[in-house]
């Protein structure tokens, strides 16, 4: 099979690059138009003052066939992102579920966090801020909600290691919230208290804590 490159024509500005190929095979023929980054053309060493169709490899042209898809990703990536904050993995699955493939959608996340719009960072130590003070979480519970919305654990260490509160506080508001230090008077229901307060992602030392030294318990 023969692939030829055409024609090649800047849009949007010089942002992008459309590219026109033709696959031939004796009689039989085929155009296919791409669309790529300049940054993705510039890379690609094709000529923009090319007047003459140039012969590429068919390595070149599926090359070319998978920038035009991650460039797609990006797009629309970033078109995801002004509906709200994601993560590489949490992104990278909303475009495979958009139809493309790993490997376009994964390097398309890349790219979007080196290019600032994914702070994973910023983000996680919001969330873990915002679960210990507004949801009232323990530290586990804030990092297994981390880890289930798509953190990373070097990430998630990081916000937890940043976060201004003090556990043994957010836990005494929980109990609060949960009838108070009564619930500890009986065993029956202290013992229910404490289950609640782990499932919560207290520690038993939170807890011991939240209730004062008079009130320790066994692990």
């Amino acid at each position: 099979m023969k692939i030829q490159l055409y024609k090649v024509n800047p849009i949007s500005g010089g942002e992008e690059t459309e590219l026109y190929f033709e696959l031939s095979e004796g009689e039989n023929f085929e155009r296919t138009k791409f669309t790529v980054s300049a940054e993705m053309f510039f890379e690609l060493g094709f000529s923009t003052a090319a007047v003459q169709a140039a012969d590429v490899s068919r390595e070149t042209y599926e090359y070319v066939t998978f920038l035009a898809e991650k460039h797609a990703a990006v797009k629309r990536g970033i078109a995801i992102l002004a509906f709200g904050d994601n993560t590489k993995k949490g992104l990278a699955g909303k475009l495979r579920t958009k139809g493309f493939s790993r490997e376009a959608a994964e390097e398309a996340c890349d790219f979007l966090a080196e290019a600032g719009y994914i702070n994973e960072a910023k983000n996680a130590a919001l969330l873990a801020q915002d679960m210990a003070e507004k949801k009232l979480y323990g530290a586990k519970r804030i990092s297994a909600a981390l880890y289930e919305k798509g953190f990373g654990k070097e990430t998630i260490s990081e916000a937890l290691a940043e976060l201004d509160v003090d556990f043994a506080e957010i836990c005494r508001a929980r109990i609060r919230k949960m009838g108070g230090k009564v619930l500890f008077a009986a065993p029956e229901t202290k013992q229910k208290a404490v289950a609640a307060l782990l499932r919560y992602g207290f520690t038993y030392d939170d807890i011991r804590a939240a209730l004062g030294s008079n009130n320790r318990q066994r692990k």
